[in-house]
């Protein structure tokens, strides 16, 4: 278990002011028009969600309720959840099993007023019930290019409705798609503004971002920087602490710079030229520890996430059961968790790692009550491997393929081992390394030829078990298994009538064990994730993510620059 990050609370009045620097190591890769991805620091700081994770309910510089850390789980429990464009959301089941939500569309909010032909088209008028009503039917209907027309096919085709002057109505004809409206639409997609799509076509350009959000767009370089100024129409005020009720956002700009070195971001954190840094392994981890002054923060399973090597269980010699299961006794997991992570990480037993929050849901092969003929499963015998394949009619073993993305290092490093490994029961595997756009593009299609390396999505989105069932790219085992269809509805309705921890519970006994006895995926091994930052910038207790991939802290945070100067930066 990671400690937690020991940070005091800033007692003195927050001041407006400064520059956060933070960083990427790319460019944005889907591009620049929301509707394609919900990462990136662009997105989340220049357009908002319906919905978002409630800051004040986590630590929130030590004056929140800290109810959840807001940290590397990427919480989406539905009761840590607060309005952000939408006032209020409320949701109702009818008997014959169609479902209602109802956005209250917040008034007040009004769209970026940026020095730029599209800032001036806009004109900075209110933000509307007609503009959701327009963002929710573009990313549900845009094609391939949108994520959530990917991810939630189930959702091409909803019904979404302007039913008030400031209310959004979106019906459903079961849980499935309720559950999936109330989670994606609600706090996944980003609201856009019509005229300038209209004007321009998409915005792939960034400048012709307009948004809501706390933060403009007003500069890009390409492989060098973003650039992103304050809002000073921004709508939202601090909820807590001494700033309680002051104007957000405090910052008077963020720079995300683009450094593609890891060693080159390491030495920008020690030298103060950038103040956050996250995701680093436990041997960088290490160095990092050796700069005075640097606080830390770090957990086991980021997000929550599992990463397994899904394969096509809808073809040959993938559909036999007896194949599966020597592939996971092909593979050393222990050797794998104490060669490449020193001992420090988690065998995910799949679907989903341990993490803060979804204590309920997780399945560890340490758990008393693990099934035992999986755990067998998990220890590393190639002997009875080769004996299954036998058995499976591969007595000579098979060649095979793996889908990876080509710029992921350490995976590909990562897999090169398992092809060592399978290779001993007669398993021939070859990397297939793609360009990132095109394994994305075959992975978002299923097209794959057999195996691919992906994940499954966080643990706070557990009810949709996007690994298990419907059409999406988070499906890579092509599965539709009538007992895990049946036994998700259980954990959507569950969500809904009895809470959190009950749906959790079923997913666990009725999902997760199951799943596991099929062996559709190899689990992963995962290491530690750490996050480290300067104490200069206040309001901060190491949040990662405020509600679904949405990065939204820095309009919380006040930079003290003389602390900075004090420290010798």
């Amino acid at each position: 278990t990671a400690p937690p990050a020991t940070t005091k609370p800033a007692t003195e009045t927050p001041k407006y002011g400064g520059t956060l620097t933070l960083c990427m190591t790319t460019d944005p890769v889907a591009g620049w028009d929301p509707v394609r991805t919900i990462q990136g620091f662009n997105y989340c700081l220049t357009h908002e969600k319906l919905t978002t994770g409630d800051w004040a309910r986590g630590p929130a510089g030590g004056f929140g309720t800290s109810e959840i850390d807001w940290g590397f789980a990427n919480n989406q429990l539905l009761h840590l959840r607060t309005g952000a464009i939408a006032e209020s959301t409320k949701w109702t089941l009818d008997p014959a099993g169609g479902g209602t939500i109802v956005f209250q569309i917040r008034k007040g909010i009004h769209w970026q007023f940026p020095d730029t032909p599209a800032g001036r088209l806009v004109n900075g008028r209110q933000m509307t019930a007609d503009d959701v009503v327009y963002s929710l039917r573009r990313a549900s209907t845009i094609g391939s290019d949108g994520f959530m027309w990917r991810i939630a096919p189930d959702l091409r085709n909803a019904d979404i409705q302007k039913t008030g002057p400031w209310e959004v109505t979106f019906k459903a004809p079961s849980t499935d798609v309720l559950l999936s409206g109330l989670l994606r639409f609600g706090g996944i997609i980003y609201i856009v503004n019509p005229e300038v799509i209209t004007r321009y076509g998409d915005l792939q350009d960034w400048r012709n971002y307009v948004g809501t959000g706390p933060f403009m767009m007003r500069d890009f370089v390409s492989s060098g920087s973003i650039t992103l100024i304050r809002n000073p129409n921004y709508w939202m005020k601090d909820p807590v602490g001494p700033g309680k009720g002051n104007q957000l956002p405090y910052l008077d700009r963020v720079k995300v710079l683009i450094i593609a070195d890891a060693s080159t971001r390491l030495a920008a954190l020690r030298t103060g030229k950038i103040d956050w840094l996250e995701n680093l392994n436990h041997f960088d981890a290490d160095v990092m520890r050796k700069t005075p002054g640097l606080i830390e923060k770090w957990d086991i399973g980021f997000q929550g996430r599992g990463t397994p090597i899904m394969m096509r269980t809808d073809k040959a010699p993938f559909n036999d059961i007896r194949v599966r299961q020597a592939m996971m006794l092909a593979t050393d997991f222990q050797n794998i968790l104490k060669g490449i992570f020193n001992g420090v990480g988690i065998i995910v037993t799949t679907p989903f790692a341990k993490a803060k929050g979804y204590e309920e849901i997780y399945l560890g092969l340490d758990d008393p009550d693990f099934p035992s003929d999986v755990k067998e499963l998990f220890t590393y015998n190639p002997e009875k491997a080769r004996q299954l394949l036998k058995e499976a009619g591969y007595p000579n073993g098979f060649k095979t393929t793996i889908l990876l993305a080509s710029n992921a290092v350490d995976e590909i490093d990562y897999y090169s081992i398992i092809k060592d490994m399978w290779v001993k029961v007669g398993i021939e595997l070859t990397l297939d390394l793609r360009e990132v756009g095109a394994a994305n593009n075959i992975r978002n299609a299923r097209t794959h030829e057999a195996l691919a390396a992906f994940d499954t999505g966080p643990v706070g989105a557990y009810m949709n078990a996007v690994q298990y069932i419907g059409r999406g790219a988070q499906n890579l085992s092509m599965i539709d298994d009538p007992v895990i269809n049946e036994a998700v509805q259980k954990v959507r309705v569950a969500l809904i009538t009895k809470g959190d921890k009950e749906a959790m519970r079923i997913f666990r006994e009725e999902v997760s064990k199951y799943a596991l006895r099929q062996s559709w995926a190899i689990p992963r091994v995962t290491g530690s994730f750490h996050n480290f930052w300067w104490p200069w910038f206040k309001n901060y207790s190491g949040e990662t993510n405020i509600g679904f991939d949405q990065r939204t802290w820095p309009q919380y945070i006040w930079y003290d620059q003389d602390l900075k100067k004090k420290m010798g930066y």
